[in-house]
């Protein structure tokens, strides 16, 4: 094999590599850190929305725009220099909406289970496989 193409594996770099002629080839990343070859199917489980946040979202905004039109109410009734009133609707309705939202934080579908294990597994990839610092120069010595 000429020099031009040697193959390095299985030893450890903390310098920086010293290379003949432009770096143009896909190995520059994988050389400082294990790629995580991530497949069609676990991109589709990490892209998809999973329906609990949607709900979640939902709820906690609904919640959040009924505590701001009760502030609304009771700064505009101290402006008036009235007491404010809050309607015990209202109250109920915060209540259900925190727990409701609660309720869908904490409880995962499939779904979701599938998306966390998934996070995990990639997640321990990386912490098991640390980025070394290392980079490729190209050596205008060696052209």
């Amino acid at each position: 094999m000429s020099d031009s193409h040697r193959v390095i594996e299985g030893e450890r770099f903390d310098s920086p590599l010293m290379l003949r002629g432009a770096i143009d080839a896909e190995p520059e990343r994988y050389i400082a850190e294990k790629p995580y070859e991530l497949t069609k199917f676990e991109f589709a489980v990490l892209r998809r929305r999973t329906s609990s946040e949607f709900w979640f979202t939902l709820c906690a905004g609904a919640t959040a725009g009924v505590v701001i039109s009760i502030a609304g109410k009771a700064l505009s009734a101290l402006l008036d220099k009235k007491a404010p009133t809050i309607e015990s609707w209202e109250l109920w309705a915060i209540a259900a909406g925190v727990l409701a939202s609660l309720v869908i934080k904490f409880v995962h579908s499939q779904e979701d289970s599938d998306r966390f294990k998934l996070e995990e597994v990639i997640d321990g990839h990386f912490t098991i496989n640390k980025l070394r610092r290392v980079h490729l120069t190209a050596n205008p010595d060696l052209q």
